[in-house]
């Protein structure tokens, strides 16, 4: 009875692995900005989650996840008394029509810049952000995980947003007068 219960929580935990543990370590790197710590952060959660009954988890596995990676990367940054966000190179995937090499060469252009402005984010805004666009997180889901409540969530997503979309349309405004000033 007893390895047969441990066989399922060991199968349960190894399904949660192969689903989170890319995401995670996303997610704990971008805090940390260290490969390795991110990695410990991550085999930390998961020998958390071990120990946790699959009972107490189900429902939730992926908020709770996300919220014990995060107190473990956070407490990782307090022990070296610093606190970083790293971005991922980008939010979005490659779409199966090939574009063309101007365009591709333009839209990452366009994402590295958007990729800079996040990082003049506050760090709230930040975090939002990663957990919305990067890791699918539903507003309800980013409270339990930050531990904001669901109208902050939506108001500092709101603000990072607005934030993010005026500084990309004042670059494009800038852009096309220096355009025009050099054809002129």
């Amino acid at each position: 009875m007893f390895g047969s219960k441990q066989k399922k929580k060991t199968e349960w935990v190894q399904t949660a692995m192969l689903r989170y543990e890319k995401p995670l370590l996303q997610y704990s790197y971008s805090i940390v900005r260290d490969l390795e710590r991110a990695r410990d952060v991550v085999q930390d959660t998961f020998m958390r989650l071990f120990k946790q009954e699959q009972e107490a988890i189900e429902g939730h596995l992926s908020q709770w996840l996300f919220t014990v990676c995060r107190n473990c990367s956070l407490k990782v940054l307090r022990s070296q008394e610093r606190y970083v966000h790293v971005e991922s190179s980008e939010f979005e995937g490659r779409s199966s029509d090939e574009p063309s090499p101007s365009f591709e060469l333009e839209r990452k252009e366009r994402v590295s810049r958007l990729m800079e402005l996040v990082q003049e984010l506050t760090p709230n805004q930040r975090e939002v952000v990663r957990l919305r666009f990067q890791n699918f997180h539903s507003y309800q889901e980013i409270s339990d995980i930050t531990g904001l409540s669901v109208g902050n969530v939506g108001f500092i997503l709101n603000a990072a947003m607005r934030s993010l979309r005026d500084k990309m349309e004042r670059d494009d405004r800038e852009e096309k007068i220096i355009y025009l000033t050099k054809t002129a």
